[in-house]
C-alpha cells in the first residue's frame, strides 16, 4: 500500500482531541520536530500555523523535481511568500495538519501548477498519485531578508505528461523549464531558495536515474 492510500484511513481523526474534531478552524496546524545529535527527526508538538516557532523547531515540507519529456525541470519564482519571496524554487510547500508528505506534495502540485478547471485539477491529482517518487529527506535552514526557518524537506521526482499549466498567481510570479544539469548547478551555487548542502548530490543522481528510466520506458512503448 503506497503512502497516499495509507493516508486515506481515518485513524488520524480518531486520535484528534474533540476540540479539533468540532472546530474546523482549529485543524490548521503544523507539526514541529526536533533534530537529535544523530540527525534523527523526532516529533515534538503541533502549533497553530500563525504561531511563532522556537529556535530549535523544525517544520515539515516537500519539494519536487518535475521533469518534462526532454529532461527539463520546472522551476518557479516565488511570489509574496513569507520566507522565500522572490526566490527560485521547485514545486514546494508545507506539510499541513495531519498530511503525510506524499499527500502534501500532491496537494501542492495541484494548487501551485494546476489551478484551472476541475478536469485539470483531477488530471493533475491522478498523475501525482500514480507517478510521484519519493527521494531523500534533508534537514535544511532557509534564510531570506532576516527571516530564518528550519525544515525537514522530503524530496520527490515526477515526470509529467500534462501540457496545460495554470499557475497559482498568489504564490508564484513566474515559471520556466530549465535543463536538468543547469538546475542542479543553480542549487549548488546558492542561486535558488535552497541553502548549500553537499547531500544534494545523491538526490541529483536519483533524479537523473529516474528520468533515464522513464525515458527508456517511453521509448519502448
Amino acid at each position: 500500500m503506497n503512502d497516499f492510500k495509507k493516508s486515506l484511513r481515518s485513524e488520524n481523526k480518531k486520535q484528534e482531541p474533540k476540540r479539533m474534531q468540532n472546530d474546523p478552524k482549529s485543524w490548521q496546524f503544523f507539526k514541529t520536530y526536533t533534530k537529535g545529535r544523530t540527525g534523527r527527526k523526532t516529533y515534538q508538538n503541533r502549533i497553530s500555523q500563525k504561531s511563532e516557532l522556537n529556535q530549535s523547531d523544525y517544520l515539515g515540507g516537500v519539494s519536487c523535481f518535475i521533469l518534462d519529456e526532454n529532461g527539463n525541470i520546472l522551476i518557479e519564482k516565488r511570489g509574496n511568500t513569507k520566507i522565500t519571496a522572490g526566490e527560485i524554487d521547485l514545486c514546494s510547500g508545507h506539510i499541513d495538519n495531519n498530511e503525510t508528505p506524499t499527500q502534501a506534495m500532491i496537494r501542492e502540485y495541484v494548487e501551485e501548477l494546476h489551478k484551472g478547471d476541475i478536469n485539470e485539477q483531477e488530471q493533475a491529482k491522478n498523475e501525482a498519485i500514480n507517478n510521484l517518487k519519493k527521494l531523500d529527506e534533508l534537514d535544511l535552514v532557509f534564510k531570506n531578508k532576516g527571516n530564518e526557518r528550519k525544515f525537514f524537506i522530503q524530496f520527490y521526482v515526477m515526470k509529467t505528461e500534462l501540457n496545460r499549466l495554470t499557475v497559482q498567481k498568489e504564490e508564484i510570479s513566474d515559471i520556466e523549464w530549465i535543463p536538468m544539469e543547469k538546475v542542479f548547478e543553480l542549487i549548488r551555487k546558492g542561486k535558488t531558495k535552497f541553502p548549500y548542502d553537499k547531500r544534494y548530490e545523491k538526490i541529483f543522481k536519483q533524479v537523473r536515474e529516474h528520468y533515464q528510466e522513464k525515458d527508456k520506458q517511453d521509448r519502448e512503448k
